[in-house]
């Protein structure tokens, strides 16, 4: 009932509703006309006069509301004009009287309880200067008439202008409501984006956590970007800061058309999402030069990217790029959240490649270490006691010249002891440019001096392009052979043992095999790892640091059998 006197009281239906009373208003003029005979202006010049009033009002509605809306002097007009009706057709005896009503009604209605007091106080004096112009007889009713029209024009705009009121208030109460509505929907929108950021960040944190190298850290990064934010498409690459290079180009998701990248050094000539990272800018990219690789370029050019420079402090760590559709724009809540997970993102591949860096450095230096202490263990000692046994030589000729003969044989024995050992140190260490020839000669030199004077041989199965590996995977593959086959050499007892390689496609296999005196590989796994027994426990750490197994067979007086797998793509370790 409420809601459809609101609709009722509506602006938009008032002011046809007033024209209508304004016609129903001249029904009783029409009924008086042919008794209505006693004025000096025919009845039917006036009927005439209000209905062409009536049709202007009627027909020009909308501007005349309009007009009233933004200038209420105009109600003066339609006040004067419906005296002059009044004073013209009757006075206190006019059948106009309801049709004077009507800009007093337009006034109370538009301007509340004010505009109806206002009118009504403008329309008094207009009303009694019509009515004692336009009546010609008084009697004692008149001033009852008069009393009770006065009434009228103050009583009826006042009730008339109380709906009004109530209506605006409610509308504007209604306003202010739904104001309030809007503002609580737009702070819920921003909570659940809020929200969201918490989500995806807290999935992004636990998924990072539990994630064992770089390569599944991007990948649940560019994961994050696509599926969580709904970007089509993210690019990521990474900061190497031992050789200060950017490479490590991942793409997600991924697409047979991406190229392969080699790494580039991190100077600002190398393209602008190189000198971006360099200089922590963030950027869209347009044309141009974004990569000094011709086939990355033309790659990243098929796109609009926003680059992200992916920083941990003050440390570059690499680059995000997600794609800019251009139906699906980027907003300000969509940046913000990107942003806050690229920060993320920067924290865990940060850490990721710090601890990496550390364990680099950490391996380094062990080697170093154990090279110094082998030297000075072996070598140093050595070459002491041939100083030493040279300077007693001195002191013994010419007297005693054989024992100084037999000295010098032990000291030839002793330098060439010296020689292995600084021999073997040297093979220890990586070799620059490692082909498959050159692996197989390092390896067999390296056996023949874990065993002298005893001889041992090494037979070589090669299957696959053991140059086209990547270095490191090269260098780990080396390290391994040198452990299972010097184990042999020393501990086997037999003459020679089988090393196997074959690569394919996504694995190498890797397989060393004698037929010596065997051991339970249980027992010998669970001995401390003194130098004796180091090279099990370092060959399977290697494998499974790589991604990869290694399982070891063997029985006592039933040879030996080390088998290893290790992945080729996703390799990033340096073992």
């Amino acid at each position: 009932m409420f809601a459809k006197l609101v609709t009722f009281f509506h602006p938009s239906r008032v002011f046809p509703l007033l024209v209508a009373f304004r016609w129903a208003s001249l029904i009783p003029a029409l009924l008086m006309l042919k008794y209505d005979n006693e004025h000096f202006i025919s009845p039917w010049i006036v009927f005439s006069t209000a209905i062409l009033a009536n049709l202007i009002i009627s027909v020009f509605n909308r501007r005349l509301n309009q007009f009233v809306l933004d200038h209420p002097f105009g109600m003066g007009i339609d006040l004067l004009f419906s005296a002059v009706i009044l004073a013209f057709s009757g006075g206190t005896h006019s059948p106009y009287y309801l049709y004077a009503l009507s800009p007093l009604l337009a006034g109370a209605f538009f301007f509340q309880t004010q505009g109806a007091l206002i009118v009504s106080a403008i329309f008094t004096p207009l009303y009694l200067l019509g009515g004692q112009l336009g009546t010609q007889t008084v009697s004692p009713s008149d001033s009852v008439v008069l009393i009770t029209q006065l009434a009228g024009i103050w009583l009826i705009p006042i009730l008339f202008a109380y709906p009004s009121t109530l209506i605006k208030a409610i509308n504007q109460a209604r306003e202010e409501l739904s104001n309030a509505r809007d503002e609580l929907a737009q702070k819920h929108e921003n909570l659940a984006i809020a929200h969201r950021q918490l989500e995806i960040i807290h999935d992004l944190t636990v998924l990072l956590q539990a994630a064992p190298d770089l390569i599944t850290v991007q990948e649940r990064v560019l994961g994050a970007v696509t599926t969580d934010l709904g970007f089509s498409k993210a690019v990521v690459a990474l900061v190497d800061p031992a050789r200060e290079e950017l490479g490590g180009w991942l793409v997600y998701p991924r697409e047979e058309s991406f190229p392969t990248v080699e790494p580039l050094p991190l100077k600002s000539e190398n393209g602008e999402v190189v000198k971006a990272l360099l200089n922590r800018h963030i950027f869209a990219t347009n044309k141009g030069t974004l990569i000094q690789n011709s086939d990355l370029n033309c790659w990243l050019g098929q796109n609009q990217w926003l680059v992200l420079p992916l920083y941990l402090r003050e440390y570059p760590v690499g680059l995000l790029m997600v794609s800019l559709d251009a139906e699906n724009g980027i907003t300000n809540e969509r940046e913000n959240t990107l942003m806050t997970v690229a920060n993320q993102a920067a924290l865990a591949l940060g850490t990721t490649i710090m601890c990496i860096d550390r364990a680099r450095r950490l391996a380094v230096e062990t080697e170093r270490n154990r090279i110094a202490r082998d030297i000075h263990d072996t070598v140093a000692q050595s070459l002491f006691g041939i100083v030493y046994s040279l300077d007693a030589c001195i002191t013994m000729l010419p007297q005693k010249a054989d024992d100084v003969r037999n000295e010098l044989i032990e000291l030839r024995t002793l330098a060439n002891s010296a020689h292995d050992e600084v021999r073997r140190s040297i093979f220890d260490l990586w070799p620059s440019a490692l082909t498959i020839e050159l692996f197989m000669a390092d390896l067999t030199n390296y056996i023949s001096s874990c065993c002298r004077p005893r001889t041992f041989s090494v037979i070589f199965n090669n299957n696959g392009d053991f140059n086209s590996l990547s270095a490191g995977l090269r260098r780990t593959i080396y390290r391994m052979a040198q452990e299972g086959l010097a184990n042999s050499a020393r501990h086997s007892g037999a003459q020679s043992a089988r090393f196997c390689l074959n690569v394919n496609e996504d694995q190498v296999h890797i397989s060393i095999t004698d037929e010596g005196r065997g051991f339970d590989p249980s027992v010998a796994l669970s001995r401390s790892l003194n130098r004796e027994h180091f090279g099990l426990h370092g060959i399977r750490e290697r494998a499974i640091a790589m991604g990869g197994d290694c399982e070891i067979f063997s029985k006592p007086n039933a040879g030996t059998r080390i088998m290893i797998g290790l992945p080729i793509k996703g390799y990033h370790h340096n073992a």
